[in-house]
């Protein structure tokens, strides 16, 4: 499964970063990780080439961010990395037995990217591993090197099994990378335990699709993922697609709030949609966001 993620993140025109298992500790104060945080605790190497290479890494975050900012540094405008590598996470110090490895998938970007770009990617990949209707997305979470407010867990069948997020600002600074950049982090064996590629087979389809667009007006802190479950909830099920195509924010929008724009696709499967139907299922999910997210739908 590593290959096929490997090659889906190729097809998201992402190239392989090259990034080492060893570090220096100074990286934990570039990352503003808190002085108790468990990814200080680092194996230290006996006989290491440098103070840059003294520990085994307990992050992936450092070397996607170095490589981010060494492109940055050669003025390439666009960048899209990812790495598939290994931590080392040591249950005490000094060490009494192995630390425990575990193998990461991390993606970088800056450039002509933002959080629902890098978002899409992991749809993509969760897509094809057939466990996309698994993912949520929780904002409840403290990452000190993600930005407040524009970060989530990833979860699988309410497992958490990475983050995703804009890089603060201040890290950014740290790096000496002067545009915003994005970074997610999954746990590859958690993916793949709730990965399968069984693929079933469906019929196409007998009768036509219904499309509809819906744009809204929302609290810029409510995210997308919760838009999409009261869309889903509302919908029932004749909603065969639903897809988002534009977030904007600007001196059109009320401070504060954000506009978001989905194309929605509706399907029967055992007769042709009337548009009784579809309108009465539109303004059951209009009334549905308005009523549990105040959503307001913009004209």
């Amino acid at each position: 499964m590593e290959d096929l993620a490997r090659q889906i993140m190729e097809d998201c025109s992402l190239n392989e970063a090259m990034t080492y298992s060893f570090e220096s500790p100074k990286v934990y104060d570039k990352l503003k990780l808190a002085p108790d945080s468990l990814l200080r605790v680092a194996v230290k190497i006996d006989n290491p080439l440098g103070e840059d290479f003294s520990v085994m890494r307990t992050s992936t975050v450092n070397g996607m961010l170095q490589a981010l900012s060494n492109n940055y540094a050669k003025r390439n405008e666009k960048v899209g990395l990812y790495e598939i590598g290994t931590i080392y996470e040591p249950k005490a110090i000094p060490l009494k037995e192995l630390p425990k490895e575990s193998q990461k998938l991390t993606i970088g970007m800056y450039g002509d990217c933002d959080f629902f770009k890098l978002k899409g990617i992991l749809e993509t990949l969760f897509e094809a591993f057939n466990c996309l209707d698994l993912a949520k997305w929780d904002p409840s979470i403290e990452v000190s090197y993600l930005h407040p407010g524009r970060k989530a867990k990833v979860m699988l069948n309410n497992k958490e099994i990475g983050n995703i997020g804009e890089v603060h600002p201040d890290v950014l600074d740290a790096y000496d990378i002067h545009d915003k950049a994005y970074i997610a982090v999954i746990d590859m064996k958690d993916l793949i335990g709730e990965a399968t590629l069984d693929h079933k087979y469906t019929p196409v389809p007998r009768y036509p699709a219904v499309n509809r667009d819906v744009a809204m007006l929302v609290k810029e802190e409510i995210l997308v993922g919760s838009i999409e479950e009261v869309i889903r909830a509302c919908s029932g099920k004749i909603l065969e697609k639903l897809e988002l195509f534009d977030v904007y924010k600007g001196k059109q929008i009320e401070t504060g709030y954000k506009s978001v724009a989905y194309a929605l696709s509706f399907r029967a499967a055992d007769h042709t949609l009337q548009e009784k139907e579809i309108s009465k299922t539109m303004e059951k999910i209009l009334k549905g966001l308005e009523n549990e997210l105040g959503a307001t739908l913009r004209k």
